[in-house]
């Protein structure tokens, strides 16, 4: 996408963002293989898509400053990070897919316009996508490249991800990214950000990303607004690989944000033990079953 190799370009550093692959496209059936934020839908007829918060150029901003903090991350483990990108799409989802050692993660306008995303939100939605290469255990059953699954993806995304991307030095702080948008954090939702390894504005910044996308997938799923107050009570037998819903989502968001262990970035965990190893293990009951 040309947009986004001049933004990097006009920053004076080098970029593998690569948005060929996506120009244009509008939602289509995927492979079986692809990890997606949610479900395959047509969400892309309706049309309350194109009032939201995000602009192209903090959609620009945040995708050159995923491949710059992780591209080196997924390099040591012998891969490449591709990131594409089309703000011009109606495309109301987003995807990760691994072919060989090339890993990508794909956004689209369709769900950054979204009337209730928020820049926080889409922060998050970036970092789901990158938990399904990183995030490891639980993964997919029958995922061909072992993709972390979609309520794992959802706590890799507050527990490790939006920690670099918030932090004080990530690059959207460093651009002067106005991740508030001039608006507050609640401090209702943040009264538990405090521990070791939990920067308190960042855990707030995690919450309001969260809370932001909970919007969104109850508006699009036909759930409930979901609540930091009113937790998903469900104990799954099975861990569910599929989305849980809306309030199952939230709870995801907000126990990765108060977990008090820092990620470990050189390993990918490939089962239970390894879990314990890489991150806390408080994953929710409502879709995971240990």
């Amino acid at each position: 996408m040309k947009r986004i190799l001049l933004f990097a370009a006009l920053l004076g550093a080098g970029c593998s963002i690569d948005a060929g692959k996506t120009e244009g496209k509008e939602a289509s059936a995927k492979p079986f293989r692809v990890a997606s934020f949610l479900p395959e839908n047509n969400y892309h007829e309706r049309s309350y898509y194109q009032a939201g918060e995000v602009t192209e150029q903090d959609f620009d901003a945040v995708l050159y400053a995923a491949e710059e903090i992780y591209g080196p991350i997924v390099e040591s483990f012998g891969a490449r990070l591709i990131v594409n990108g089309d703000f011009r799409s109606p495309t109301v989802n987003a995807y990760a897919d691994q072919d060989g050692d090339e890993w990508s993660i794909s956004f689209f306008g369709g769900l950054a316009k979204h009337k209730d995303m928020t820049l926080n939100g889409f922060v998050i939605v970036v970092c789901h996508e990158l938990g399904h290469h990183l995030g490891g255990f639980p993964m997919y059953r029958d995922s061909p490249w072992q993709a972390s699954n979609e309520g794992n993806s959802d706590y890799f995304a507050t527990a490790s991800c939006a920690r670099k991307m918030f932090d004080p030095s990530s690059p959207l702080r460093y651009w002067g990214v106005d991740l508030w948008k001039k608006r507050k954090p609640d401090p209702t939702q943040s009264q538990n950000c405090t521990g070791s390894n939990i920067d308190k504005e960042v855990c707030q910044m995690s919450l309001d990303g969260g809370l932001s996308l909970g919007k969104v997938l109850a508006d699009l799923g036909g759930d409930n607004v979901p609540s930091y107050s009113t937790p998903d009570k469900t104990v799954v037998k099975k861990t569910l690989d599929s989305h849980p819903n809306a309030q199952c989502r939230l709870d995801s968001y907000k126990a990765g944000a108060f977990c008090s262990k820092e990620w470990r970035d050189d390993m990918i965990a490939r089962n239970k033990s390894e879990m314990a190893q890489v991150s806390c293990s408080d994953r929710p009951r409502c879709w995971y079953a240990p």
